[in-house]
C-alpha cells in the first residue's frame, strides 16, 4: 500500500498542475498547487511537503533561482525541476542547485509518475545533504532539442558531480567526445586537468608508456623518465576514446587503476597512486567484444558505472535544424536561417557520418553560398555508406553472428547449446537498448519487441536486468 505523502506542484500552467494533481491523487497522495515561486514558498512553509515539483519558467522568480529557498523551506525535500527549455545548461544548473531530478516539457505522465515515485521514495528514506548554490555555466557546445538529446543532457547533469566511471557509446561522429568534455567541465574536478586520448592512434608498443609513463632505459629510446597520462591528469579526468581497441594486457593494467587506484610506470615495479576519474568512449558494442573474448568482462563492468548512449543523427532528425544553425552561427554566417524545403531535404539524407558529416556539409555549403541564404545545391552530395552502399545494420549484425559462431565452434566443436548461448550473448543487450528507448516503459518495450509483456518480464528476470 502506498504511503500517503504531500506533494507541492509549482507551475503557472493550470493544465500541468491539474494533470499532475490528478496523477498524484490517484496514487493516494495529498497535492497542493501554486502558480508562482512566491506562493509556492508560502505553501511549502505551511504544508512541509515531502516533494516539490517546480517549473523553471515562473512569472516573477524563476525556478532555478528559487530552488535553494524551497530546499531550505522543506528541510531538503526532493525537488523535481520541469521546464520547456531543456538544454544542458538548465539541467546541470538544476542538479547543481540541489534538484533530485529533471523533466522536460512536454513529458509523458508515465515518465513523470516514475520520477515522482523515485523522489518520494527518497523523501521517505532521506537524510538529505545540504544544497549547493547555483553554478555559473558556459553554454554547452552540445546541441539538440530531440527527446533523445534531452535524455543525454539529463544523464550528464545527474552524473557530472559523481565519481562514477562513465561509458559513452555511439557511432562515429555522434559527439561522444563532447559528452565527455561536458561531464568533465561540470564536475567537481573541473578545475583540474581534463585529458582526452585515443590509444588506437598510438603505436601498440607506446600505449602503455603514454598511459602509465616509463622509466629511463625501459625500452629502446627511453632516454629519460617520463610521466604518463594518469600522472599528468592527477586530480582530474581522463577520456579513453575507442577503449574497445585496447589489448587484453593493457586492459588488465587499466583494471588495476579502476579497482585499486594504482599503476606502475613501464620498466618499474614501484606502485603509484592514480587520483583520476575515468571516462571511456567506444563506437563498438562491448557486449559483443566480451562475448568474443576480446574485452575483459570485469573491466567492462568497472567502466559502466553509468552508460550514456548517443543515438545516430538519423534517429534524431529533429536536431538537424538547430545543429545546422549552430554551425552557421559559429562561423558568423550572414544568413543562418534554414528554410523549410532545405530542412526537409537535409532530414531525408542518411548522414552515415552523423553530426560530424553534417557539420562538414554545412561548412562546405557556407563557403559555396558566400553569405546568401543556403540552398540544397550548395551542399555536397550525400556520402555513401561502406563499400559505396548504404550502411546495413542487418549485414553488420550478420557479420557479428558469423564471427561469434566461428569462434565458439572453434573452441567448443562438440557444443550442444549453441542456440541458447547465442541468445544469452545478444538478448540482454537487445532488451537494455529497447528499455532505454522506451524510457523504461515495459508495456511499450514489449510492443516494440513484438512479445507478450509477461515474456519480457520473464526474460528480464532471467538476465537480472533492472528496470531502466
Amino acid at each position: 500500500m502506498t504511503t500517503r505523502q504531500t506533494v507541492l506542484v509549482v507551475d503557472d500552467e493550470p493544465t500541468i498542475c491539474w494533470a499532475l494533481e490528478k496523477m498524484l491523487r490517484g496514487e493516494g497522495h495529498q497535492v497542493v498547487t501554486a502558480s508562482s515561486a512566491e506562493e509556492g514558498l508560502q505553501l511549502a512553509r505551511d504544508h512541509q511537503p515531502d516533494m516539490v515539483i517546480l517549473d523553471v519558467r515562473l512569472p516573477k522568480t524563476d525556478g532555478i533561482t528559487a530552488l535553494p529557498q524551497f530546499l531550505s523551506a522543506t528541510d531538503n525535500a526532493p525537488v523535481v525541476i520541469i521546464t520547456a527549455f531543456g538544454d544542458l545548461e538548465t539541467a546541470v544548473a538544476a542538479v547543481k542547485s540541489g534538484a533530485s531530478d529533471y523533466l522536460t516539457k512536454p513529458f509523458k505522465l508515465e515518465d513523470a509518475l516514475r520520477t515522482c515515485r523515485t523522489a518520494l521514495q527518497k523523501s521517505a528514506q532521506r537524510s538529505a545533504p545540504s544544497a549547493t548554490q547555483p553554478m555559473s555555466l558556459d553554454r554547452s557546445v552540445l546541441v539538440g532539442t530531440s527527446p533523445a538529446m534531452q535524455q543525454v543532457f539529463r544523464q550528464i547533469a545527474l552524473v557530472a558531480d559523481s565519481e562514477l566511471s562513465v561509458l559513452i557509446t555511439g557511432e562515429t561522429g555522434t559527439g561522444k567526445e563532447l559528452v565527455a568534455a561536458a561531464i568533465a567541465r561540470h564536475s567537481n574536478r573541473s578545475r583540474q586537468a581534463y585529458i582526452p586520448i585515443a590509444p588506437v592512434a598510438l603505436n601498440a608498443e607506446l600505449i602503455e608508456s603514454e598511459l602509465f609513463g616509463h622509466v629511463k632505459g625501459a625500452f629502446t629510446g627511453a632516454s629519460e623518465d617520463r610521466a604518463g597520462l594518469f600522472e599528468r591528469a592527477e586530480g582530474g579526468t581522463v577520456l579513453l576514446d575507442e577503449i574497445g581497441d585496447l589489448s587484453l594486457g593493457t586492459q588488465a593494467k587499466l583494471l588495476r587503476v579502476l579497482e585499486q587506484g594504482q599503476y606502475s610506470r613501464v620498466g618499474d615495479v614501484k606502485p603509484r597512486t592514480a587520483n583520476v576519474r575515468i571516462l571511456a568512449a567506444t563506437n563498438s558494442d562491448l557486449h559483443d567484444a566480451v562475448a568474443l573474448g576480446t574485452f575483459r568482462e570485469d573491466l567492462f563492468h568497472r567502466l559502466t558505472g553509468v552508460q550514456i548512449h548517443l543515438p545516430p543523427l538519423r534517429e534524431r532528425r529533429d536536431d538537424i535544424a538547430p545543429l545546422s544553425q549552430h554551425f552557421l552561427a559559429a562561423m558568423n554566417y550572414a544568413d543562418p536561417e534554414i528554410d523549410a524545403d532545405l530542412l526537409a531535404e537535409l532530414q531525408r539524407r542518411p548522414w552515415h557520418g552523423n553530426v560530424r558529416e553534417l557539420k562538414n556539409s554545412v561548412s562546405h555549403a557556407a563557403v559555396v553560398a558566400r553569405g546568401r541564404r543556403l540552398s540544397i545545391t550548395d551542399f555536397p552530395a550525400p556520402k555513401p555508406g561502406r563499400d559505396g552502399e548504404a550502411l546495413s545494420s542487418d549485414r553488420s549484425l550478420e557479420k557479428i553472428v558469423e564471427t561469434w559462431t566461428t569462434t565458439v565452434l572453434g573452441e567448443h566443436p562438440d557444443t550442444e547449446t549453441l542456440h541458447a548461448d547465442l541468445l544469452a550473448a545478444i538478448e540482454p543487450a537487445l532488451l537494455r537498448v529497447v528499455l532505454t528507448h522506451t524510457g523504461g516503459n515495459r508495456a511499450k518495450a514489449a510492443e516494440t519487441l513484438g512479445i507478450h509483456r509477461g515474456t519480457l518480464r520473464d526474460r528480464l528476470r532471467a538476465y537480472r536486468i533492472d528496470e531502466v
